[in-house]
């Protein structure tokens, strides 16, 4: 039977946090999966230690169910349950009655499914693969060959190639229906090029504000003003682990700015002639004279 609960989601339109309320099931596997590897071992090592104090205890209750033990404390049984669940058996320490053994086999069992379960799981996170694509923190407006243009970065992090990358960039900006509703659009920009057959140090993407785009005929204040958002997604192939990867990001209003372009990031040493790139000035942006 489905149940109601409610998730937090953080929107990258608004860039803040949403209640989502919803009648499907949780998602477990989901949730474990997309968790951060902090997280995920807090989890593990927290079902670990649950699981080893249930079976201690149980140990713990019966009736002089284990042998070689140097004490009557709780704590001798809590590790011997840990010997039993990770199949380690150091021998000191052993069942010597008819419920120990069912607890040793049920333990037993429990402990190489819960390996299965948490190598699957651990195994599934290792072989997502992810992209280490960058944006550029604003996206800026200038004239380009005599056309006013909005502009962004990209780069690629890792020292290899994004085979056959593609780019896309989307508006989204809430607007009133003739029937009075409020809904969001989106709206596709159009890019002077949105495909790079290798892409593994920068690419500058253009999209030119001429008539037809969403963007003519808004100024410095309309943009500030509008509720609206660019969300750009680039996906291809990463050559190294044959592949797909993906990354997105999102331009809010206070992301654009208006008559700035980005700063070279290609120096020239004069003494070799031999160029290199500084990733680190992605970002870097300065006012048009």
């Amino acid at each position: 039977m489905m149940s109601s609960h409610k998730t937090v989601k953080k929107s990258p339109i608004r860039g803040s946090t949403i209640e989502v309320a919803s009648n499907s099931r949780v998602d477990l596997y989901h949730s474990v999966v997309s968790m951060s590897w902090s997280a995920y071992l807090a989890v593990f090592g927290a079902v670990f230690f649950v699981v080893n104090a249930a079976f201690g205890y149980l140990y713990y209750a019966g009736d002089s169910a284990i042998g070689g033990l140097k004490s009557a404390s709780y704590w001798e049984y809590f590790f011997f349950s840990v010997q039993t669940l990770a199949t380690i058996g150091y021998g000191g320490k052993f069942p010597q009655t008819m419920y120990a053994d069912v607890l040793v086999t049920i333990e037993a069992m429990t402990g190489l499914l819960g390996l299965g379960v948490f190598a699957a799981i651990a195994f599934a996170r290792l072989s997502i693969p992810r992209s280490r694509i960058i944006f550029s923190h604003s996206a800026v407006i200038a004239d380009f060959d005599g056309v006013p243009t909005l502009m962004f970065r990209v780069a690629n992090e890792r020292k290899n190639t994004i085979i056959g990358a593609e780019v896309a960039l989307h508006l989204f900006v809430r607007e009133t229906s003739k029937e009075g509703a409020s809904i969001r659009r989106i709206y596709d920009l159009a890019l002077i090029r949105n495909h790079n057959p290798m892409l593994s140090l920068t690419w500058l993407i253009f999209h030119p504000i001429v008539e037809g785009s969403p963007l003519f005929g808004q100024s410095p204040e309309s943009l500030v003003k509008g509720d609206f958002a660019l969300v750009a997604t680039l996906k291809g192939l990463d050559e190294t682990i044959s592949q797909t990867v993906h990354a997105n990001h999102a331009y809010r209003c206070t992301d654009i700015r208006w008559g700035h372009r980005f700063q070279d990031m290609f120096t020239e040493d004069p003494a070799t002639g031999k160029s290199s790139i500084d990733l680190n000035r992605i970002h870097d942006i300065e006012r048009v004279q």
